[in-house]
């Protein structure tokens, strides 16, 4: 809520949710709010339904039984903010998963890592894991109890979530979230704030007329409307939000969705005469950003560094070695699951510890991949049954050698939201500016709209129209660097805007990554 989102969302897209259905959006006249407090509310009784089907079903199969995983991974695949289902006896081990059926978590007992004993009731709850600490990615947990004992419970990837929900307010310069009635983020464009408390959490600190507006007005009140202004960042400028919101029960629980907006935000571009060129103060922005990337990417670096010596000097199964991977994900913000896999393409060390054990090949992707020219390079994987951004990893690979010998690879895995949360830090460079980050094989790694992660700028068709197809085959894709101009759809999807874009590209262990920044220019004078 604290920063505006520009939504910068290129052509025509279909307001259609694979998760969430919008309401008629048809209409001459729209209601965002009211498209998705009825999406939410749908989606909400929907999974509640769907838990208790589960529960029903498979609450006293056999732990790991063969038919109760193939019904939840069906389950599983419904909704693409599913990262994973879990079944429990009454005193929280875990009977059955909905992603691999070897998986480690087969007998697990949930209480003793778990956070929240809220779920373990007799009524249903929902709870947001509160990101508290780096090597956190926060998650919506929901759950349903089973009759005579045993609990079903969903993890949410609120990334997703919130990024299908956003859909519904493209084209209109509006931010669309979530809170609890704690006044916990369960979903915001700015990602690093998922899981924050806005009442409580230092960041918010200087934010007293919003704490004001939900400490008195959207936790009291289930429907409304207010304002609220602070200083934008890096200035004494103030900033007005107004704010509208309704009330979804969840699982027992009312969560607050809203909409806000900065009125009367600036002038509309317009394609009369040509568009400037970026200023030398400008371009500086990006090279800002592309430092900003490849010193996280450096740190990355230097912790595995770290741990491939630990290896070397005290062996696999050392106290050291298991600090050194520990730490890769708690100082990386980037990294947050860190794995060595040895030649049996085991993984017999790794933070966090609940995945030593599980074969590495779970997919026929990994181990030719990562076995690929025995050097660091990067690839797409999941561990999960179902593709969606919630699941996309990247995967920073480096060998470990001893005694002249590769003995393993340590595999940084980087959940492609997770980085794109840590990348909306770039909102704070430049002015009225948007970046984005892809792979080279086109994939976006960030973007100041969310929907687009992980999107394909070479293959999706949301980028084969027109000029900015142009653009990107001719330009983007086949040159390093470059300036170019391009033409997309604005607000209400029918006035044409044109864009001024800049892109360079950075190379980190063997790959190469290209960052663009772009803006909505007024013509030269």
């Amino acid at each position: 809520m604290m920063k505006r989102n520009l939504l910068p969302l290129l052509l025509i897209l279909a307001l259609l949710l694979s998760g969430c259905t919008a309401t008629d959006s048809s209409k001459s006249n729209p209601d965002p709010l009211a498209d998705a407090t009825a999406s939410l509310q749908k989606e909400m009784d929907a999974t509640q339904t769907m838990l208790d089907e589960i529960g029903t079903a498979v609450g006293k199969s056999p732990a790991g039984d063969e038919k109760a995983y193939a019904l939840m991974n069906e389950k599983l695949n419904s909704k693409p903010y599913f990262f994973d289902i879990l079944v429990t006896d009454a005193d929280s081990n875990v009977t059955q998963v909905a992603t691999k059926m070897d998986s480690p978590f087969i007998g697990l007992n949930l209480k003793s890592i778990n956070r929240h004993p809220e779920l373990f009731v007799n009524t249903p709850a929902m709870v947001i894991k509160p990101h508290i600490s780096s090597d956190d990615s926060p998650y919506l947990y929901a759950s349903v109890p089973i009759k005579n004992g045993g609990w079903v419970i969903a993890y949410i990837d609120p990334y997703t979530f919130g990024a299908e929900l956003s859909k519904l307010t493209i084209g209109q310069n509006l931010d669309l979230g979530v809170i609890d009635t704690n006044g916990t983020n369960v979903y915001t464009s700015n990602m690093t704030e998922i899981g924050k408390n806005i009442l409580t959490d230092p960041i918010y600190s200087s934010f007293v007329e919003l704490q004001t507006l939900i400490k008195n007005k959207m936790i009291p009140n289930a429907q409304g409307e207010g304002t609220y202004t602070y200083n934008a960042a890096g200035t004494n400028e103030p900033v007005q939000k107004q704010v509208k919101w309704d009330t979804v029960n969840a699982f027992g629980s009312d969560l607050r969705i809203y909409v806000n907006s900065e009125p009367g935000a600036g002038e509309p571009a317009t394609t009369d005469g040509d568009l400037r060129q970026f200023t030398d103060e400008e371009l500086s922005w990006l090279d800002t950003a592309s430092t900003f990337i490849y010193d996280e990417f450096t740190t990355l670096e230097t912790l595995t560094k770290t741990a491939v010596t630990a290896y070397q000097q005290s062996g696999e199964n050392s106290e050291a070695f298991s600090s050194a991977l520990a730490a890769i994900s708690k100082d990386s913000p980037i990294a947050k699951n860190v794995a060595f896999v040895n030649n049996e393409n085991m993984i017999t060390n790794a933070y966090p510890i609940y995945f030593k054990g599980i074969s590495f090949d779970l997919y026929d992707q990994n181990i030719p991949a990562i076995s690929q020219n025995k050097q660091p390079f990067i690839t797409e994987l999941t561990f999960a049954d179902h593709p969606s951004p919630a699941t996309q990893l990247l995967a920073f690979v480096t060998p470990v050698e001893k005694d002249g010998q590769i003995a393993g690879y340590i595999v940084a895995q980087v959940r492609l939201y997770d980085f794109a949360a840590y990348l909306t830090n770039l909102e704070n460079i430049g002015e009225n500016v948007n970046f984005m980050l892809t792979n080279n094989d086109g994939t976006i790694l960030y973007d100041g709209d969310l929907t687009e992660v992980g999107m394909n700028t070479f293959e999706d068709d949301l980028y084969s129209e027109g000029t900015l197809s142009d653009y990107i085959h001719n330009e983007y894709k086949p040159n390093r660097e470059g300036q170019s101009e391009y033409e997309f759809y604005g607000a209400g999807m029918t006035e044409i805007i044109p864009k001024r874009v800049v892109w360079k590209t950075m190379t980190f262990m063997w790959n190469d990554f290209k960052l663009s920044m772009n803006s909505e220019w007024k013509p030269a004078e």
